[in-house]
Parts: C-alpha cells; sequence; structure tokens
C-alpha cells in the first residue's frame, strides 16, 4: 500500500489539488482512496487544538485520531490525503505567528500511521511558494475570513520572518524521518495538465496511461482585485458589529457591492 499525507502549507495551491482529486474522485476509485478535509474531521480539530496550546494532551489527541483513520485504510492499494490544516492552523490566525507546531504534528501523524501499517509506503508531500507571495495571500485570506485591520504592508512586515517555507519543509522532514518526505513548487506545479494531481499520481504511481481520462481543473482561490482589498479592509476597520461586518465580507467577496 502506498500512502501520500499531502499537508500543506496553507496557500499554495492545496484548494486547487484538492479540487482535482475530487473532481476526479469516482474515476481514481477503483486504484486510489481519497480522503480531504471534510473526511478528517477529528484530525483536523485536533492539529489545530495543538498548534494553539501545545499541550502534550493535543498531542496524544492527534495520535489516537491519525491511527482511528489509519484503521479505515486496510483494504485500500494506494491512499492520497490532503488537508492543509494537517500542519496547524493558518500562521496570523488565532495568535498563531508561524508553522512552529507543525513539525511535531507531522512526526505524531506519520508516527501513527506507520505503527497502524506497518506494512505501508507512506510519503509525506509539502507545497511551497515564495515568502512574499506566499505572505500576500496569506493576508488575502485573513482579510476575507477574519477582522483583519492591518494593511497589507503591516501585516508583511510583522510576519516576514515566518515566511520560509522551504526552511519548514526541512525542518518537517528532518521531523518525520525516515519517512520520505517531498516538496513541490506550487507555481511551477501549474505546467503540469492536471497541476500537482501529477506529482501526487507519480508518488502512487498511477500510470500515465490512464491519466488522459481524468479532468483538469482551473486555479482556485483567485485573489480579490485591488479594489475589493481596500474596500474589505474598510469593512474590517469600520464600527459595524460583526454579523454586519460578516455579511459586507460576503457581498463584497460576491461581488454584489
Amino acid at each position: 500500500m502506498k500512502i501520500v499525507l499531502h499537508a500543506g502549507f496553507h496557500k499554495t495551491g492545496t484548494t486547487t489539488v484538492q479540487n482535482a482529486l475530487k473532481t476526479n474522485r469516482s474515476t481514481l476509485a477503483p486504484e486510489i482512496h481519497i480522503l480531504l478535509k471534510n473526511d478528517l474531521t477529528g484530525l483536523i480539530g485536533a492539529t489545530k487544538g495543538y498548534s494553539s496550546s501545545l499541550d502534550p494532551l493535543d498531542l496524544a489527541l492527534i495520535s489516537f485520531e491519525t491511527a482511528q483513520v489509519a484503521q479505515t485504510l486496510r483494504d485500500h492499494h494506494a491512499v492520497i490525503i490532503s488537508a492543509e490544516s494537517l500542519c496547524g492552523h493558518i500562521p496570523g490566525r488565532d495568535n498563531i505567528r508561524d508553522y512552529a507546531a507543525a513539525p511535531e504534528i507531522l512526526r505524531c501523524i506519520t508516527g501513527a500511521i506507520n505503527q497502524t501499517l506497518p506494512q505501508a509506503e507512506l510519503t509525506v508531500a509539502l507545497t511551497v511558494r515564495p515568502a512574499s507571495d506566499w505572505l500576500l495571500s496569506c493576508y488575502t485570506q485573513h482579510l476575507r475570513a477574519s477582522r483583519m485591520r492591518s494593511t497589507a504592508d503591516e501585516y508583511l512586515d510583522e510576519f516576514a520572518d515566518c515566511a520560509n517555507l522551504d526552511e519548514m519543509a526541512r525542518l518537517i522532514a528532518d521531523a518525520v524521518s525516515p519517512t520520505p518526505t517531498l516538496v513541490y513548487d506550487a507555481l511551477a506545479s501549474r505546467r503540469h495538465r492536471l497541476g500537482l494531481l501529477d506529482s501526487l499520481l507519480d508518488i502512487v504511481q498511477y500510470p500515465a496511461t490512464k491519466r488522459s481520462a481524468l479532468a483538469p481543473v482551473a486555479d482556485a482561490n483567485i485573489g480579490p482585485s485591488p479594489a475589493q482589498l481596500a474596500a474589505l479592509l474598510e469593512v474590517n476597520r469600520s464600527a459595524q458589529s460583526q454579523k454586519d461586518v460578516l455579511a459586507a465580507r460576503q457581498r463584497l467577496i460576491k461581488g454584489t457591492t
């Protein structure tokens, strides 16, 4: 059995590859079992909990939840798991500054999978992008999903020292060793017809001859325009109630105002 654990990072094309997995799920199903964030609610709750608390009890819960998931995989030939929150909260949310908790989280997850399924060939896959692009994408996400009041420049200055995804990927690779870790450039992956999905399929050795039957998907989470970003910041900084701010943001995101 081959298992791919695609665990992030946030804002590195994860939604796009998950959409591709979802779109092609039935075609891949005879040979590849797919697990996405909605299939992993207990485990993701535990990873987010630990990234906030760093409490050993939450780490133990990660091991338990992972083992529960792994038990369901015994009868599958190949498995692809993709959920960016498997490395914890997105930095900048809920007082989480960086991915400092991610190496321990993924050490715990890979350990539980290897213990539950000792014959499985497990590979960790991570996607990265340049620091400045990644920070701006995170800022946009926070502006849309939380009451972010900082300007883009303020946010980039504050989190500039937390944006080296290549270094974090190295720390994760060290933490999960001897389980192998493969790191992919999110932007370079766009050159492939199926995007990052092609790389994940390579890991599980899905034949290239069968891939013409798979449907490519468009890039997801295309960012708002500069005018929309300015309007979102204005809404977040307003004196409106949280309920009204949520409604106003939704209208802006949908382009109805």
